[in-house]
């Protein structure tokens, strides 16, 4: 009933909601369930998949009028009558095993005249009397219904024919009405799990022109729009679609996934927007100045955004084009993807996030976006209730500090509603000095290990730099010392690369820098080392560079503390004497 949409095959018809309405208020049991618009193959688009007792229906809704239907009858059964055989052909041929119907709805004629399709229009559509009976008694709709399938056949297979609607998590579980399906090889584990319903629901509303989708980490910004893109190709499978992310880690998660869910798609590109633009740079046959690109990225890259944009001549290729992070993306690089849509009925959905920039260019005061319709997502889907109440403290306190600062400032830091139950708080330690925190690292971990049941894959030790200059011009070289201090105590530890993803086994416990992190969760986050931060006071508060940095720190912890689903430590020899960000963390749990 949420869905909104400009598209035809995603727009919601009134007898489709009448039906919805109808199905919701008498439903008997949890066997009973729709999902709705199921794009089962290429080229055929249905309304919903009706499941009740692992038995299926195909519906589609038909506003076809009284007056066109008294005039093309014989012609629109004939339409349905060759995508009904269409479907069933497809079945036949990859899902044999799948025992289903397709039935299509036309409330708003009678059909009297069969032609050549009795069998067809006698089971597989229903009229203006018939709906009119289903409304009265729903059991006339089960006469619809085909034999049981086998429950795990079954919840396989609708993985396969809407493969958009979920979600590759091993630590999720969202919508409790369909099955968690875990798969394990040599190198994966995961677990594909369907999404929440007011995710579906985002999922399928799409207008054309620009939609700009606003959360802070862990509202399943990623997972929309990969899942919108998903979504689209399916719909238009003969139209191209671009997804940009801004890290080459997140594009590597992005490829598998797909590779995973949706094997045989060929119209979606995704790509970092470097690796966009040196690919049609090269096929362009442009000269590329790698030594310039060395000295002066930033001049470099703009002058091969202006000669592609020359040499394209205003070339469309892309229907829908999303990009995620756009809080790293500069104006110019923006105007610059939206020339590659088409120019009329196109789809452009930007995803932001005031926070999520943790490079050295962080603006507070950035307002961008700030005038522009947004979809708000406001639930969080990865840390349990006791860890949420800790970051909306942590968000409250950093907007409220900045507020105080500047009185008209906007919130930087997000609140969000959690969706999973409480589980341990936050643990924050406070020790003398660098042995004693090494010392704490090794019995978190261990405790986590032992007293929790957690495996070494699911912690992660993060750090913020992996070495540091001092004041005395001194140099400490923190994972080199953590990683030694691992080796000491005989535990495994993989390093955070490109490569590295969700979904990669890990035969270790994680180690990463904050810039090396980016979209990695973990069970159990092991916070340490905050004194290698530049800003723990802010001692000038009239000079905006000084602001900026000394949020630009609390924006990292910010990142590094929403990556925690279950378990969160932080460890410092920093106390509130010393430092603004241990006094807002210390009262972020009270």
């Amino acid at each position: 009933m949420e869905i909104k949409s400009q598209l035809d095959a995603l727009r919601l018809k009134r007898i489709e909601k009448d039906f919805y309405k109808y199905i919701l208020k008498n439903i008997n049991s949890s066997d009973e369930k729709i999902i709705p618009k199921v794009t089962p193959f290429l080229g055929i688009n249905t309304d919903a998949l009706y499941i009740n007792k692992n038995r299926i229906i195909f519906i589609k809704f038909m506003d076809t009028s009284e007056e066109l239907f008294s005039i093309l009858d014989e012609e629109l059964i004939e339409v349905m009558y060759e995508e009904y055989l269409l479907l069933n052909n497809n079945m036949s041929r990859d899902f044999k095993d799948i025992s289903f119907n397709y039935i299509f709805v036309m409330p708003n004629v009678e059909v009297k005249n069969n032609y050549e399709f009795k069998d067809f229009v006698c089971n597989n559509i229903i009229d203006k009397s018939k709906i009119e009976k289903i409304f009265k008694d729903k059991s006339y709709l089960y006469s619809y219904l085909k034999e049981e399938n086998n429950e795990v056949k079954l919840n396989i297979f609708i993985t396969k024919i809407c493969p958009e609607y979920f979600v590759l998590n091993e630590k999720l579980y969202i919508n409790k009405n369909f099955k968690k399906i875990s798969f394990y090889d040599d190198n994966y584990k995961y677990s594909i799990v369907m999404l929440e319903n007011s995710q579906i629901f985002k999922v399928c509303s799409i207008n054309y022109n620009t939609t700009i989708y606003e959360g802070s980490y862990s509202t399943g910004k990623t997972t929309i729009a990969f899942s919108k893109t998903l979504k689209l190709s399916r719909i238009y499978p003969h139209h191209k679609f671009l997804f940009l992310t801004d890290k080459k880690q997140k594009c590597v998660e992005l490829m598998e996934r797909l590779n995973i869910m949706y094997p045989d798609c060929k119209n979606i590109q995704i790509h970092t927007l470097n690796n966009f633009v040196i690919r049609l740079a090269k096929n362009l046959d442009l000269f590329i100045d790698y030594n310039l690109l060395k000295k002066d990225y930033k001049k470099a890259f703009s002058n091969l955004l202006k000669q592609i944009k020359n040499n394209l001549n205003d070339k469309r290729l892309f229907k829908g084009i999303f990009i995620d992070n756009i809080e790293n993306f500069s104006e110019e690089e923006i105007d610059f993807i939206k020339g590659f849509l088409y120019k009329n009925k196109y789809i452009l959905n930007l995803f932001y996030s005031k926070c999520g920039n943790i490079s050295n260019n962080f603006n507070v005061f950035d307002k961008r976006y700030q005038n522009e319709s947004k979809v708000c997502l406001d639930k969080n889907y990865r840390s349990s209730k006791n860890i949420l109440n800790f970051i909306n403290n942590f968000s409250k306190i950093s907007n409220n500090y900045l507020k105080e600062i500047r009185n008209n400032s906007q919130d930087i830091f997000y609140e969000t509603k959690h969706i999973k139950e409480h589980n341990d708080g936050v643990n924050i330690i406070k020790v003398n000095d660098l042995e004693e925190q090494l010392e704490s690292i090794i019995w978190e971990i261990n405790y986590l290990i032992n007293n929790k049941g957690l495996n070494l894959s699911d912690i992660c030790v993060i750090y913020p730099y992996n070495k540091k200059k001092l004041k005395n011009k001194n140099t400490i070289y923190f994972q080199y010392i953590l990683k030694k201090e691992l080796e000491k105590s005989n535990i495994l530890y993989v390093q955070v690369g490109d490569s590295l993803t969700n979904l990669s086994k890990k035969n270790g416990v994680t180690i990463s820098n904050i810039y090396s992190l980016g979209d990695l969760e973990f069970k159990a986050i092991i916070l340490c080392e905050l004194e290698m931060f530049y800003n723990h006071k802010l001692l000038d508060k009239s000079q905006d560079y000084k602001i900026n940095d000394f949020f630009g720190d609390l924006n990292k912890i910010y990142l590094c503390i929403n990556r925690a689903c279950d378990y969160l430590s932080i460890i410092t020899t920093f106390d509130e004497k010393n430092s603004d960000i241990i006094k807002i963390i210390n009262s972020s749990n009270k």
